[in-house]
């Protein structure tokens, strides 16, 4: 079972836009639909209130206190089944004529008075009040002062508001009058109301999922034209780019986002292959000077010594291939990121020392001036063996692209929480255009070759990835003809790493 629900594929996104705004929407009409019936509700049962109040006032003007007696004026024609010459002495033969009339009557059609004098004998009812039966505190409020409302339950079921207020003469309560009103009609109109909504409310639903899937399908417009044209794009086509909508919205954004993708993906394709076009042209040099090599002695017999010359000429070749091919082997585990780097203090200042001291054999077989200027200590955190690599790739490019006679300088610094080795010379220097990218695989900045013509070009290369690796930079500061500078940015390692490795 549960395999199965995992096949299920989900919905796309319109049919999900769709039953979101389906579920949105029906969420504000049930909550539109509770505030109206609520509101309808209270407008109809303060009217109904209101108009029984108005009821109360009426008749209650009509009542008047005549010693004792209550007394109706011209109101006995608003009040059906009344008797207003009924006295004390017959007040048992109206009530019981009363009673037989309520036994008769709806609470939904008759009209529901009551008037009780001050001692809570009923004086006069009307017929279809017999049907009520009130609570005590509906008499004893309004002697207090206090006017009472409540909704009360038939015999017959039906509900009915009733208003209960007393009837005073000159400040005196002499008695109280009770008027109701079925709640019939009320109920009714909500019932009504009520079903008109259930009625209405799929059909809005149905129409607003309608309507939503077609503007889900609008807006996405864009985004399938967008689509298609990213597909007809092929790799060898790389320099193609999407349409970009005029209006600023997130179509617009992503259109963007593609041309920015596709633009990488070019530069990436365009540097690939010419890495593949240089890594070929350096592998293929070596390759066929120990193949000439190999020709020229086996042509005819030759001495001894030319025999050895060529051999050290191709052991020179395969060696200079070893390193090229160590150097691509680094490279391609690098961008895998399958080269560790060891994570243990070393001292910067330290290496650098060795290092110059184990290129001096070079430089004065150069001609080239190599010292050390100034060395502060720094303990940086890092791999031995990559350091040492970073170091001797900068100071051999420097010895390489400096005239005999030059001068190449090394220093170590300490910045806040850096180290800083810096490495100076007096060579060439670098053209402006071709700064951003010496660090590139097999890029020369030499265009006549110079001495690295014997070089594979992938030494500054490795010493970039290297430096990043271990969270520094490189930066390079040149001028044709003055010489050029490069600067090692490394982060100091912390006291508390140090003292853990010694311990």
């Amino acid at each position: 079972m549960i395999e199965r629900l995992q096949q299920i594929r989900p919905p796309g996104i319109r049919v999900q836009l769709t039953l979101w705004y389906t579920a949105i929407f029906t969420l504000l009409i049930l909550l539109f639909s509770l505030i109206f019936y609520t509101t309808l509700y209270t407008f109809l049962a303060s009217g109904l209130d209101s108009a029984l109040q108005l009821r109360a006032q009426q008749i209650a003007g009509g009542v008047s206190n005549d010693s004792g007696n209550i007394v109706i004026q011209d109101v006995t024609g608003e009040l059906p089944g009344l008797d207003a010459t009924a006295t004390p002495e017959n007040q048992g033969q109206g009530t019981t004529k009363a009673k037989q009339l309520g036994s008769q009557s709806d609470v939904n059609f008759g009209t529901l008075v009551r008037i009780l004098d001050a001692k809570g004998q009923t004086t006069y009812i009307s017929p279809a009040f017999h049907a009520l039966s009130l609570p005590s505190n509906s008499f004893t409020s309004p002697l207090h002062g206090s006017a009472w409302q409540g909704t009360l339950t038939a015999h017959n079921g039906q509900a009915v508001r009733v208003y209960s207020v007393a009837l005073s003469d000159n400040g005196t309560v002499f008695g109280v009058l009770q008027v109701g009103e079925s709640l019939t009609q009320l109920t009714s109109t909500l019932q009504s109301v009520a079903i008109v909504l259930l009625v209405i409310t799929p059909f809005m639903l149905l129409l607003g999922a309608i309507g939503s899937y077609w503007l889900a399908k609008r807006a996405f417009r864009p985004v399938l034209y967008l689509t298609r044209t990213t597909r007809e794009i092929e790799a060898g086509d790389l320099h193609r780019r999407v349409p970009i909508p005029r209006a600023r919205d997130e179509v617009h954004e992503l259109a963007l986002t593609f041309n920015e993708m596709i633009g990488r993906l070019e530069q990436a394709f365009t540097q690939q292959r010419r890495f593949v076009a240089d890594a070929s042209h350096e592998l293929r040099t070596p390759v066929a000077v120990i193949r000439s090599f190999t020709d020229v002695a086996l042509e005819e017999p030759r001495a001894f010594e030319e025999c050895i010359t060529a051999l050290r000429e191709i052991n020179a070749e395969s060696e200079r291939l070893g390193h090229l091919i160590n150097d691509l082997l680094s490279l391609a585990r690098a961008d895998e990121e399958q080269m560790p780097i060891e994570r243990e203090p070393v001292r910067l200042d330290l290496l650098t020392l060795d290092v110059c001291e184990t290129m001096e054999l070079l430089a004065i077989e150069r001609g080239i001036d190599l010292q050390v200027q100034k060395i502060a200590p720094a303990t940086i955190q890092g791999d031995t063996v990559r350091l040492i690599q970073v170091i001797m790739g900068v100071v051999d490019n420097a010895l390489t692209y400096t005239n005999a006679g030059g001068k190449v300088t090394l220093s170590v610094e300490t910045h806040a929480l850096v180290a800083r080795l810096v490495v100076r010379d007096t060579g060439i220097g670098i053209a402006e255009q071709d700064i951003p990218h010496i660090f590139e695989r097999f890029y020369r900045a030499d265009p006549v070759g110079w001495r690295a013509a014997r070089g594979s070009g992938l030494g500054l290369s490795i010493a970039d990835w290297v430096v990043r690796a271990h969270g520094g930079s490189i930066d390079v500061e040149s001028q044709v003809g003055r010489g050029t500078t490069f600067t090692i940015t490394l982060p100091l390692a912390s006291p508390t790493s140090v003292q853990t490795h010694r311990e």
